[in-house]
């Protein structure tokens, strides 16, 4: 069954019509907003009445997100490498100084960057680790001593369903995988360092997800190895950006309220032990 079944398309729809005001006047940072689900999460919170703060190193994803936006400035745009030491610090005091708050963080620029494998070099694995966890931190760092004083927030971290299990389709390599299962880790420190200030972090661990990447990934992979994935998907296909980005309007929304340090995996039902 190909991942880019009709099916998918309805169930986008679906979740674009169940969208609502559950973030109204929220204030919103989302990093990797440049494309994928970074995008779709930045686009769901626009349309759930947040004001967005959209992160990436991609100045021309930035400027495709921001024409796309609506009118009324719900969303700016913030060009940087949020594995740079500075650069997440930055961007939160032109949050602050624009809107007084930060109620939501969305950490989710991440990636494999270079060979993932047991032979990648170590220069490899540790721009995966800075890309996919040390950013995370930062950014959490960063946002926590506002959140604090304002006794509130919600952080959602995106991991994947490589750091909890493995990846499904076996290219997801072994830097990436452990990266972001450090993910999970410091989802679950956070909630406990954080909570008793009214914060919540929480994580959502998606499967494959057909975003530009994605579905080159998918296109790549031999028929096979995408026969067996979704033979072992019960739903039957790949998810689209949509879906995932409802699950963080969920968790930044007071709907989660009394959910921390908890792990959402969307991946189809592929792995659920």
């Amino acid at each position: 069954m190909s991942p880019t079944t009709s099916d998918q398309g309805r169930l986008r729809n679906a979740v674009t019509r169940a969208r609502s005001e559950k973030l109204a006047d929220k204030i919103a940072i989302v990093t990797g907003a440049g494309s994928g689900i970074g995008r779709a999460i930045a686009q769901a919170f626009c349309a759930n009445g947040a004001k967005v703060a959209a992160v990436d190193r991609n100045a021309a994803g930035l400027q495709q997100l921001a024409d796309a936006a609506a009118a009324d400035e719900a969303l700016i745009a913030f060009t940087a490498d949020v594995t740079e030491t500075d650069e997440p610090r930055r961007v939160t005091e032109a949050v602050l100084e624009r809107h007084g708050r930060v109620d939501i963080l969305v950490n989710n620029v991440g990636g494999l960057i270079g060979g993932g494998g047991v032979d990648a070099s170590r220069r490899d694995w540790d721009a995966t680790f800075a890309l996919s966890v040390t950013s995370q931190f930062l950014f959490a760092q960063a946002v926590a001593p506002a959140m604090r004083a304002s006794r509130s927030g919600r952080i959602v971290n995106i991991s994947s369903n490589a750091g909890k299990y493995r990846g499904n389709t076996g290219t997801s390599g072994l830097s990436y995988a452990a990266a972001k299962g450090a993910v999970l880790q410091l989802t679950r420190s956070l909630a406990h360092e954080l909570g008793r200030f009214g914060i919540t972090v929480n994580a959502i661990a998606p499967g494959s997800v057909l975003t530009p990447a994605g579905v080159q990934e998918a296109a790549e992979l031999e028929a096979e190895l995408t026969e067996r994935v979704m033979l072992e998907t019960p739903l039957g296909y790949f998810a689209a950006p949509d879906e995932i980005a409802g699950i963080a309007v969920f968790l930044a929304s007071d709907d989660a309220s009394y959910i921390t340090g908890t792990t959402i995996v969307a991946n189809g039902g592929w792995c659920t032990t």
